[in-house]
C-alpha cells in the first residue's frame, strides 16, 4: 500500500490493543451478525455500555426529494378553474424564460398557480418536492426530465436561505432538463434573486368561490350561482385569501347538501379558525377524534394510511396513560366508524396523487378543509389538557419510524414558541434525558429548530454547547445529534469542533458522531474540511497526558472514516463527491482518502471488518457493474491505488490475502472485478497524487 508515505506506516501500524479495550465492543468489528447480544440498544433503547453501532440515526437521513404528483384533481382545477390574479402573466414569463420561478405574495392561491404556470409551460408531469429537503438539493438527484416541480420553501428560519447561487445553479439544471421549478417563498428576496422573482395578488373571490363549485364533480354548473347565495356571497370580500374563498364554497355546499343548517354554516364563515377549533373541543368526543385531530395537525398532507395508524397508537397511549393497570385496552369493533364520518367530525377530507411507482397507482393524503385548522387544532389540544402533554411528546418520539421525525419537531416548535410555558425547554431537556434513541433524536431535532430560531437561539446555543462537554451520557448523544441535521450541515466547522469534543469524552458516544459526521458529508461542500478532521482525528499518538482522550478521539474517528469511505454503507463516499459531468474518475481529495483508507486498514480493530465488507461490496458490483455502487467503489479503489491498471496482481489485494488468510480465491475475484470496474469507468491514465 504505497499511497501514503512510509514514516507515517510505523506509527499507524502499532497494533497495542487500545486503553480499556474500547473497541472490542463495536459492532462494525461483528460482521455477518455474529454478535449474538445487543445491550446497548435495544428496541429503540438505550442502556449499559456495549455495542452501540447497529445506531443507523435513520430520523437524519435524506428523504426522498420527489414526494408526490399532483393529483388529477388539482390538475383538472389548474386548466379549467383556475381564476387568473394580478402578475400571473409576469411570473409566467419568468418561468418560461429561466426554468425557475420564486412566487411570492402569501394568501394569493399560489399553490394552483404553481401548478397552472407548469401546464402553461408543458410539463409532461407535475410533482411536489419534500419540503424536509433544501432548496440546494434539487440538482442532486435525477428527476423526470421535462416535469413541473413545486417546492414550498416557506419556512425560512429551518429551510437554508435562497442563495443567488444555488438558484443559478438550479435553472441552469432546469434549462438543461427541460424541466420547470416554481418555488413558493414567504421571504424577502436578495438582490440576485430578483431576476427569478414572480409577485402575486388575490384574485377576484366570488369568482374564486364559483369556480370552486365548477370544479366538484357532482355539482351541476347551472346550480352553482343558486347554491351560492347572497347569503354566502356577502362573506366574500375584496381582500379574501383564496381559500378563505373556497371554504366558503365548501360551507355552501354542505348547505346544499343538507349536511349542515344555513345559520351554522354561516356563523362558521363569521370566526377564525382559532374559535371555531375551540368550539370542537366544547363537544363529546370519543378517544379516537382526538387522537385524530392531533394526527392530522403535525402530519397533514401525509398519507392517510400512515396518519390513521399513528392516530390509533396515540389513542392506545392515551388509553394506558388513563387506565395503566389495565391491561386488556378495549378494542373498537369493526364498524363503530366509518373514514368519512370521522373526517367530517374532523373537518378533514383526503385526496387521492396518481403513484409515482405506477400510473394505475394511487396514494391517498389527508388534511383539513380549512387550511389554519392544523395549527390551531393542534394548539388547543396543547392548551387545553394539560395531562395530554407528555403522552404526545412520548408519542411523537415513536413517530421516526414512519419519517415523521421532522413534522413532530415543527409542531412542538409552534407550541413551544407560540403559547406560554414556564420552562419552554422542558419537554426537549427530558427527551434528551431519557433512555430511547428515538427520544434523543426528536430533541436533536426540536434544538436544531431552536437553534435557527433568531428569536431563540440565543438561549439554545450555549445549551447545547454546555451539553458538549457535560457528564450527562444522553445528552451529550442529542447534542451530537444536533450536528445531523440541516443546523450542522450549514456550519460544518462549529459542527466538527463540537463532534470532536464529544468524541474525545468518551468512545461510546461513535454511532451519534458517525450519524452526525455522515449527514455533514451529504453536502459536497464539506468535504474536504471532515476529510481533514478526520485525519487529526485518526492521527496516531505517543503517551501524552490527554492519551485516553485520544484514544477516544482516535477509535472515533477510524469508525468515522469506515462511513466516510463507503465501508458501512457504499453510499456515502459517492454522494460525498461533487456531480461530475464526465466517467472519469478523479477524487477531489485522493491525497486524505488514501490517508485514511490505509489507517482503516492497519488499525487492528477495524481492518478485518473494513476488508469484508469491501469483498462483500465486491461481489455486489460483480453482479451489477452498472450501478451507482460500483461506480463508488471504483472511483475508491482508484484513489487508494492508483496505478491498479497497470498490474496483473497489486500489493494491496496481497495485503488483503495476509489478513484474509484461506481467502485468496474469493480476494482474486474482487481484484478481477475492481479491474474490470475500473475500464469501465476510469480514464487510461487517472491523476494520481503523491
Amino acid at each position: 500500500m504505497s499511497t501514503v508515505e512510509a514514516p507515517e506506516r510505523t506509527a499507524d501500524s502499532d497494533t497495542t490493543p487500545l486503553k480499556n479495550d474500547a473497541r472490542k465492543t463495536d459492532s462494525t468489528n461483528t460482521v455477518n451478525n455474529e454478535t449474538k447480544t445487543n445491550n446497548g440498544v435495544n428496541v429503540g433503547h438505550v442502556s449499559g455500555s456495549v455495542n452501540y453501532n447497529n445506531y443507523t440515526g435513520s430520523a437524519f437521513s435524506k428523504p426522498d426529494l420527489h414526494d408526490f404528483r399532483v393529483s388529477d384533481h388539482d390538475l383538472e382545477r389548474a386548466k379549467n378553474h383556475f381564476v387568473p390574479c394580478p402578475g400571473y402573466d409576469d411570473a409566467l414569463a419568468t418561468l418560461k424564460k429561466s426554468n425557475l420561478v420564486l412566487l411570492r405574495g402569501k394568501g394569493t392561491g399560489r399553490s394552483l398557480a404553481a401548478i397552472r404556470m407548469l401546464v402553461d409551460c408543458g410539463a409532461r408531469t407535475i410533482s411536489q418536492l419534500n419540503v424536509r429537503r433544501s432548496f440546494d438539493s434539487i440538482t442532486d438527484e435525477q428527476l423526470d426530465r421535462e416535469g413541473g416541480f413545486i417546492w414550498q420553501g416557506t419556512e425560512s428560519q429551518w429551510q437554508q436561505k435562497i442563495a443567488p447561487h444555488t438558484a443559478e445553479r438550479v435553472a441552469t439544471w432546469a434549462q438543461r432538463n427541460q424541466c420547470y421549478v416554481v418555488v413558493i417563498v414567504d421571504e424577502a428576496l436578495e438582490v440576485g434573486l430578483q431576476k427569478f422573482e414572480g409577485r402575486l395578488g388575490r384574485p377576484d373571490s366570488t369568482q374564486v368561490a364559483r369556480e370552486f363549485l365548477r370544479s366538484h364533480p357532482d355539482c351541476p354548473t347551472d346550480l352553482v350561482d343558486t347554491i351560492l347565495t347572497e347569503d354566502f356571497r356577502a362573506h366574500l370580500r375584496d381582500d379574501s385569501a383564496p381559500n378563505e374563498a373556497e371554504f366558503v364554497a365548501i360551507r355552501a355546499w354542505d348547505v346544499h347538501e343538507g349536511e349542515r343548517e344555513l345559520e351554522p354554516a354561516l356563523a362558521d364563515l363569521s370566526r377564525e379558525g382559532q374559535y371555531l377549533v375551540a368550539d370542537w373541543f366544547h363537544e363529546d368526543r370519543s378517544t379516537i377524534e382526538y387522537a385524530m385531530l392531533v394526527a392530522i395537525s403535525v402530519f397533514t398532507n401525509r398519507d392517510y394510511g400512515d396518519v390513521m395508524s399513528a392516530a390509533e397508537e396515540l389513542e392506545e397511549m392515551i388509553a394506558k396513560a388513563d387506565n395503566p393497570d389495565d391491561k386488556r385496552l378495549r378494542q373498537r369493533k369493526i364498524f363503530d366508524f366509518s373514514k368519512s364520518v370521522i373526517l367530517s367530525s374532523l373537518n378533514a377530507t383526503t385526496t387521492w396523487h396518481p403513484h409515482a411507482k405506477g400510473a394505475s397507482l394511487f396514494r391517498e393524503t389527508v388534511h383539513f378543509r380549512r387550511s389554519d385548522w392544523a395549527k390551531w387544532a393542534f394548539r388547543r389540544a396543547w392548551l387545553e389538557y394539560d395531562l395530554f402533554r407528555p403522552v404526545i411528546v412520548d408519542w411523537m418520539a415513536r413517530q421516526a419510524k414512519n419519517g415523521f421525525q421532522w413534522y413532530c419537531a415543527k409542531a412542538l416548535h409552534d407550541v413551544i414558541t407560540g403559547l406560554p410555558h414556564t420552562d419552554p425547554l422542558e419537554h426537549i431537556k427530558t427527551l434528551a434525558s431519557k433512555q430511547s434513541l428515538t427520544s434523543n433524536e426528536l430533541a436533536a431535532e426540536l434544538l436544531a429548530r431552536f437553534a435557527d430560531d433568531p428569536g431563540t437561539k440565543d438561549f439554545v446555543e450555549p445549551l447545547v454547547r454546555t451539553w458538549c462537554t457535560g457528564s450527562r451520557f444522553h445528552r451529550k448523544w442529542t447534542a451530537a445529534l444536533v450536528y445531523a441535521t440541516e443546523h450542522g450541515v450549514r456550519d460544518p466547522e462549529r459542527a466538527m469542533t463540537r463532534l470532536e469534543t464529544i468524541a474525545r469524552s468518551d468512545a461510546k458516544l461513535v454511532p451519534a458522531v458517525k450519524v452526525a459526521v455522515t449527514s455533514l458529508l451529504s453536502r459536497p461542500v464539506n468535504r474536504e474540511l471532515i476529510l481533514r478532521a478526520l485525519v487529526e482525528w485518526t492521527r496516531p499518538h505517543g503517551h501524552r497526558r490527554d492519551a485516553e482522550q485520544l484514544t477516544n478521539l482516535r477509535s472515533v474517528g477510524l469508525d468515522c472514516a469506515q462511513a466516510a469511505l463507503g465501508l458501512t454503507d457504499p453510499k456515502n463516499y459517492l454522494q460525498s463527491l461533487p456531480k461530475q459531468e464526465n466517467p472519469i474518475l478523479v477524487d477531489p481529495h485522493p491525497w486524505l482518502v488514501a490517508r485514511l483508507f490505509r489507517r482503516v486498514f492497519l488499525d487492528q480493530q477495524t481492518r478485518k471488518s473494513s476488508l469484508r465488507a469491501l469483498l462483500s461490496l465486491c461481489e455486489q458490483c460483480e453482479k451489477n457493474p452498472r450501478s451507482e455502487r460500483a461506480r463508488g467503489l471504483a472511483q475508491l479503489v482508484a484513489t487508494v491505488a492508483p496505478d491498479l491498471h497497470r498490474h496483473d496482481h497489486h500489493p494491496l489485494f496481497e495485503d488483503w490475502k495476509t489478513e484474509y488468510p484461506g481467502n485468496s480465491g474469493r480476494v482474486d475475484r474482487a481484484f478481477s472485478t475492481v479491474q474490470l470496474l475500473h475500464q469501465r469507468y476510469a480514464s487510461p491514465s487517472p491523476r494520481t497524487h503523491g
